[in-house]
């Protein structure tokens, strides 16, 4: 779009200059017929001259245009390199608030676990760290093949499961404590009527640490396969973000193989139109002729540029000759395609890690449903479904309110536009009859002048052979005749100029070329129908050689053609697409991010339209004015002509009378004088006048080219317009996805809640069976008071053996009071973990 705008303003200002130059000052009156023709054709070669485009200034401006690429690119760099720096510092954040989060809810769960553990009497300083199990996961072969980047940053960063392991000693504690207060009353309970009571007791113990065991390695097994889907979920992310890396790459390197293509071919072009001027040139045999570049050279460039993707290319460039290979051992054709291969390699190897980790993902996610249900409501799918539904509902939200401001601007836009155009289009409808009217205007003067030509040149003619008398007046008759000649000249040039203005408002260089070497007359179309036949001839041979060369049917040499117009269409795409809203259509942004951008650019494009209305407001008016101050000085250039009209009269009449009155000859001459003295000055007078008017078409010229920018621009909002149709369906498509997987993380979130409820109530049956429990042990330890009594009121003397049983009495007590909150304590520490893996 930049080179389209380049070149169009430098025809302008080419063509600019060619009708603002600057005029010959008028000639003298009194000249000899030999002298005009030699200024004539001066004049010609002057304006032949100032028609020339040299090749300098072509290549400064394609030096300029590569320039301003480059610096495109470095500015589109350094904006990649400013959003991942970003990325990076709110990636870091983020890890840092979860990092403070788990510590703090570390040290909450170790505190908890230490208090209880001082109340049952062990240290919390020695604990055992179970790292084998981690790295025997690690370890294993599907990590190492499916998961090499997330088994080194586990094996880089240390991992302690230090509050679980705590967890564990507590509860093995309490177990090994409850074993120790049971084994001190066997002598008691030795007895018969307290044995069955004992082996309830055991029973019961051992199918309570049957169970805390049971579901300590339940949990095990799903921290396990929890983190065994973690980790593959994250090396799955990080292949993507390879994938798509390399995808980026491959079309960076795609663009520069075209870019480096069409250097080649506008590097050849220039060969060729230096060549075609030094052959003609060089025509003398002693000077040295410049040597052609072969055409196995070219070839391939165009070959590449228009036929066939990388595996053409790679075929072109092996088909080169072993000499010119020689001589470009480092062609940057061959270096991209290397590239292109290599890259292609990588991406393939990715596409099928990524295949096997999804199918491995897909296999631990039939695991996870598997999972019994006394184990759901532990997980942390619950929350999360709860989490997604809300963040999805506000995304559906949103998304629909950026559709609806979309579509909103949409409207305008097409409003503005078709009013814009309409008024356009009027507005050149009516420029174009104008010029048509005074090209009318023109050529009936031309024609009336021609005609008083004709008759003065007969009416002299008469005269000559009427009288002898009239030989007198022949060099005033010859100087009206060739002031007259002068005006039909120039008259003839200004038509000339009007066709070759319409030539160049149509902003075709060729047509204006062909205008100008047609000296006046229509163009014809002859030599643009021989070039597209030529170019015909060219593609189809091109074909043929690509068919008959590389063996390769028609039908595929046609796909691999729509193939690279499709990708070329999308390569267009993504530039547009980036200089529309400002950033690639890869890069990670955010919804609020991207809002502001487009927010933006909806500004920016209102404020120039409403500038460019303004601006065609004041074309308007400042057209009309100059519309009437061209009649103006049409009117007083015809009051002009009329006046010397009837002095040419005067004149003759002023003739007869010297013919019929010689002694009254000096007294007419000296009025003759002073008559043609006031046509010196009004003759000045309508050259400054057509000057003037010469200026004013140079100004409408500038405010014709700056409606055909407008036009251009007006042509990009309509692209811009397309694609954000584009945009407005696929976030459309993205919200009924979003709609669906509500849909599903309801059901899912339905049924999680009925197994959670069930669970509950399965819980709290066992709390009550528990509770029980507890209040047959106190029936237990009453009757056993009541028998102790009995025995000491049998035996009132003191045994060692039954003070023995009287601590061990005690300290049973005491047990059974603090188990109670125990028990509470490590039901909740379980659920809070629990909760949180």
């Amino acid at each position: 779009m930049s080179k389209l705008e380049d070149s169009t303003k430098r025809r302008s200002n080419e063509v600019e200059e060619q009708s603002v130059t600057p005029r010959p000052p008028p000639k003298k009156r009194f000249l000899s017929r030999a002298s005009s023709p030699d200024e004539e054709t001066d004049d010609d070669e002057d304006v032949s001259d100032t028609f020339k485009e040299p090749l300098e200034a072509f290549r400064k401006d394609a030096i300029s245009r590569q320039w301003k690429d480059y610096l495109r690119a470095v500015e589109r760099f350094k904006k990649y390199i400013n959003q991942a720096e970003t990325k990076r510092l709110e990636s870091q954040e983020h890890l840092r608030l979860w990092e403070e989060s788990f510590l703090k809810l570390q040290t909450f769960l170790c505190n908890i676990i230490q208090e209880g553990m001082s109340s049952l009497g062990q240290s919390s300083n020695a604990m055992d760290l179970d790292h084998a199990s981690t790295k025997k996961l690690l370890q294993e072969n599907w990590a190492k093949e499916l998961a090499p980047n997330m088994v080194k940053a586990f094996s880089s960063k240390d991992y302690h499961e230090l509050t679980i392991s705590k967890l564990n000693q507590l509860i093995e504690s309490w177990i090994v404590k409850r074993k120790s207060i049971t084994t001190g009353f066997q002598p008691v309970f030795e007895q018969g009527s307290l044995k069955e009571i004992q082996k309830d007791h055991e029973r019961i113990l051992l199918a309570w640490v049957d169970g805390q065991r049971g579901l300590q390695d339940m949990k095990n097994r799903h921290k396990l396969t929890n983190f065994k889907y973690l980790v593959l979920s994250e090396e799955l992310r990080i292949l993507n973000d390879q994938l798509e890396l390399k995808e980026t790459n491959l079309r960076e390197a795609q663009s520069e193989l075209d870019k480096i293509q069409r250097q080649a071919s506008r590097n050849n072009e220039d060969v060729v139109m230096t060549e075609a001027p030094t052959t003609s040139a060089n025509a003398n045999p002693s000077e040295p002729n410049i040597i052609p570049v072969p055409a196995s050279i070219t070839a391939p460039s165009t070959s590449a540029s228009t036929t066939t993707p990388a595996s053409s290319i790679s075929a072109a460039v092996q088909e080169t000759p072993a000499t010119h290979s020689q001589d470009l051992p480092q062609d940057p054709l061959i270096h991209a395609q290397q590239l292109l291969e290599q890259r292609l390699r990588d991406i393939d190897m990715i596409k099928e890690d990524r295949i096997s980790l999804k199918q491995q993902i897909a296999r631990l996610e039939m695991d996870l449903i598997c999972v019994p249900e006394s184990r759901i409501y532990k997980a942390p799918i619950c929350r999360q479904l709860s989490q997604s539904r809300a963040y999805n509902r506000d995304k559906c939200n949103r998304l629909s309110e950026i559709c609806h401001d979309l579509q909103n601007a949409l409207d305008d836009l097409q409003g503005n536009r078709r009013r814009l155009i309409k008024e356009l289009d009027s507005e050149q409808v009516n420029h174009s009859r104008k010029l048509e009217e005074e090209l009318r205007k023109l050529d009936m003067d031309l024609t009336r002048i021609r005609g008083q030509r004709d008759a003065l040149q007969m009416s002299l003619e008469e005269r000559k052979a009427a009288t002898e008398a009239g030989r007198a007046s022949i060099v005033e008759l010859k100087v009206i005749a060739d002031t007259k000649k002068e005006r039909v000249n120039y008259l003839e040039k200004e038509a000339l100029r009007l066709q070759k203005k319409m030539a160049a408002r149509t902003g075709v260089k060729e047509y204006y070329d062909l205008l100008m070497n047609s000296d006046g007359r229509e163009p014809l179309l002859l030599p643009l129908q021989n070039e597209l036949k030529l170019l015909e001839d060219q593609v189809q041979a091109a074909k043929d050689a690509c068919i008959n060369r590389d063996n390769i049917p028609q039908d595929t040499v046609e796909t691999e053609l729509s193939q690279i117009s499709k990708l070329k269409q999308l390569e267009l795409d993504v530039v547009k697409f980036e200089e529309k809203y400002g950033f690639h259509p890869s890069a990670d942004l955010d919804d609020n991010q991207v809002r502001q951008v487009l927010q933006d650019r909806i500004d920016k494009e209102k404020a120039i339209i409403a500038n460019s209305m303004e601006k065609i407001s004041n074309l308007e008016a400042t057209e009309k004015q100059l519309l009437s101050e061209i009649e103006s000085v049409a009117k007083a250039y015809g009051d002009l002509e009329v006046e010397n009209m009837t002095k040419v009269k005067e004149l003759a009449a002023a003739e007869d009378e010297i013919i019929k009155l010689q002694t009254e000859r000096v007294k007419y001459s000296q009025t003759f004088t002073a008559l043609n003295k006031s046509k010196d000055a009004h003759a000045m007078v309508a050259n400054s006048l057509s000057k003037q008017s010469e200026k004013q078409l140079a100004h409408i010229k500038q405010m014709n080219e700056r409606e055909k920018n407008l036009n251009s621009q007006l042509t990009c909002l309509e692209r811009e317009l397309t694609a954000s149709n584009i945009v407005y369906d696929v976030y459309k498509s993205k919200s009924e996805e979003a709609k669906l997987t509500l849909d599903e993380l309801k059901e899912k979130t339905s049924f999680s809640k009925s197994k959670i409820s069930e669970l509950q109530k399965s819980i709290l049956d066992k709390v009550r069976s528990i509770e029980e429990e507890a209040h047959t042990r106190l029936r237990l330890e009453e009757s056993c008071e009541l028998l102790k009594r009995k025995v000491d009121s049998t035996n009132k003397v003191e045994r060692p053996a039954e003070m023995k049983l009287r601590k061990e009495r005690e300290e049973y007590r005491v047990s059974l009071f603090n188990s109670a909150p125990l028990f509470a304590s490590t039901n909740f520490t379980n659920e809070l973990v629990f909760a949180k893996l």
